[in-house]
C-alpha cells in the first residue's frame, strides 16, 4: 500500500528510544515528506530495550538482531539519525535546540522521548562491577561480568531485577535478591502476586531477601567483593546490579518551559505538551481517555505506541491517543501480561490455577476493571482489555468463574 504524500516541514525527535524511533518510522509511513531528525545521546542506533535483559543478555541472539532497524533504512527513509547528540538548551519561540557538541538544530515541530536514567544508591561505591541496565552497552557490560562471575547480587526485585535473576538462573549463576519491600512488586501489582512471583525465583533457586537491604559494601582492588545487609548477614559477590527504577529525564522539557507536574510533562489526550511539541513514553503525565486518569508509564510497549500516536497527530492532525497501557514480561517458563493501569491496593478477583502458574487477576476500582494481569493465560488478558474498553461494571462473580465465556460479557458493537 503506498501512503499518501503529507507536506511537512522539520520534525526534529529528541530521543532514540522506542517512542522516537518509532514515530520517525510512523511518519513515513504515513506519507510526511519534510524533514526528519533524530538527535539521540546513545551511541548506538534505537534498539530492543526487552531483549537486554533476556535473550540478548544470556547469548541467545547475536548483536543485529537487537537493533531496531538495519542502518541502511534510516537514509532509505530519509530519516537523519545523529548518535552521541544530546540537548543542553533551546528555545521554544526561536525554534530551536542548542547541542553539547556545539551548533543549534532548527525545528517546526518538536518530539521529546527522552526516556529515563536508571536510580542509583548514593552509598554505593563506584566500581567497574557495580551496574545498572537501560543502554545496550549497560547490557553489554552486565553480559561480560556474568561470564566472569559466578554470584549476582540483585538490588531490587522489580521487572528488570527479576529479569535479570531468571536469566542469571538460566546461565547457571548464583543470584541473591536484595528487596526493601516487605513483599515485592506489591505497589504495582498487589500482595498475593508479588508473594508468588517471589515464591517462582525461590523454586529456581533465587535467595529472595525482602524486607532487606545493603548497609554495608565491601571492596578490595577497585571492585565489590561482598555486602553486609540489614539482616546481619555477609555476602560475597562477582557482579552487583543496581535495579531500583529510573528518574525521568525532564531537563530538556524544563529548560524549553513545559509544564512538569510531578514527575512527568503535562500532555493533552494526544500526547501534546504546547503547540507543535509532543512528548512520548516514559516522561509523559498522559490523561488516557479510557480510563479517565493521567498516568504516567515506564514501559516499551507503551513509548513504541505512542511514538506511532504522535507521528499520526504531526502526519494528520491531533486525535486521542486511546490504547490501553501494556506490558509483559517472561521469566523462566512464566509468561506475564498486563493490560490498563491499576494500583496494588486496588480489589483482585483471581480466576484460573494459581497452583499451577495460568491464571489472571482483574483489578477493580469504583465498580469497574481498570487492568487484567494474566500468567500464562494469554487469552484471558486479551478478553480483559476489551472488557476494560466497555468501561461497564461487570459481576465479580462471573469473572472468577473460568466457566464463564468473558467474551460474553464484551458489550456488542
Amino acid at each position: 500500500m503506498i501512503s499518501r504524500r503529507v507536506a511537512g516541514k522539520r520534525v526534529v525527535i529528541v530521543g532514540g528510544g522506542g517512542s522516537g524511533d518509532a514515530a520517525a518510522f510512523a511518519l513515513r509511513k504515513k506519507g510526511y515528506d519534510g524533514d526528519v531528525v533524530m538527535l539521540s545521546a546513545d551511541r548506538d542506533r534505537p534498539y530492543d530495550r526487552p531483549y537486554l535483559s533476556k535473550e540478548f543478555l544470556r547469548g541467545e541472539i547475536e548483536l543485529q538482531k537487537v537493533f531496531l532497524h538495519d542502518e541502511a533504512d534510516y537514509a532509505k527513509e530519509k530519516i537523519e539519525l545523529r548518535l552521541q547528540e544530546r540537548v543542553v538548551g533551546g528555545s521554544m519561540r526561536d525554534g530551536t535546540l542548542s547541542l553539547q557538541s556545539g551548533g543549534q538544530v532548527k525545528f517546526d515541530t518538536l518530539v521529546l522521548s527522552t526516556g529515563g536514567t536508571p536510580r542509583r544508591l548514593p552509598d554505593a561505591p563506584d566500581s567497574y562491577n557495580v551496574l545498572t541496565l537501560r543502554s545496550l552497552r549497560d547490557s553489554q557490560a552486565v553480559r561480560e561480568a556474568l561470564k566472569r562471575g559466578s554470584r549476582l547480587l540483585l538490588v531490587g526485585a522489580g521487572f528488570i531485577g527479576a529479569e535479570v535473576g531468571a536469566s542469571a538462573r538460566q546461565l547457571g549463576k548464583e543470584v541473591l535478591m536484595v528487596e526493601s519491600a516487605p513483599v515485592p512488586l506489591a505497589r504495582a501489582l498487589g500482595t498475593d502476586v508479588g508473594e508468588l512471583y517471589a515464591s517462582i525465583h525461590r523454586s529456581k533457586g533465587v535467595d529472595v531477601r525482602t524486607g532487606t537491604t545493603v548497609k554495608e559494601w565491601h571492596s578490595y582492588g577497585g571492585r565489590v567483593v561482598g555486602v553486609t545487609l540489614s539482616d546481619g548477614t555477609r555476602e560475597e559477590v562477582d557482579v552487583v546490579l543496581i535495579a531500583i527504577g529510573i528518574d525521568p529525564n525532564l531537563d530538556v522539557p524544563r529548560m524549553l518551559g513545559l509544564p512538569i507536574e510531578g514527575t512527568g510533562v503535562r500532555v493533552d489526550s494526544g500526547l501534546r505538551a504546547a503547540e507543535g511539541v509532543y512528548c512520548g513514553g516514559d516522561i509523559a503525565l498522559h490523561p488516557h481517555p479510557v480510563l479517565e486518569q493521567s498516568i504516567r508509564v515506564e514501559h516499551w510497549e507503551v513509548a513504541k505506541h505512542h511514538g506511532r500516536g504522535i507521528a499520526t497527530a504531526i502526519a494528520s492532525g491531533d486525535a486521542p491517543v486511546t490504547r490501553l497501557p501494556y506490558f509483559w514480561s517472561d521469566q523462566y517458563d512464566v509468561s506475564l501480561e498486563y493490560r490498563g493501569h491499576a494500583s496494588g491496593d486496588d480489589r483482585a478477583v483471581w480466576r484460573g490455577d494459581k497452583a499451577g502458574l495460568r491464571f489472571s487477576v482483574f483489578y477493580i476500582r469504583g465498580g469497574r476493571i481498570r487492568a487484567v494481569l494474566s500468567m500464562n493465560d494469554k487469552k484471558v488478558n486479551e478478553v480483559g482489555g476489551r472488557l476494560i474498553e466497555s468501561r461497564r461494571s461487570v459481576d465479580e462473580t462471573l469473572l472468577a468463574d473460568s466457566s464463564t465465556d468473558l467474551s460474553d460479557l464484551v458489550p456488542a458493537g
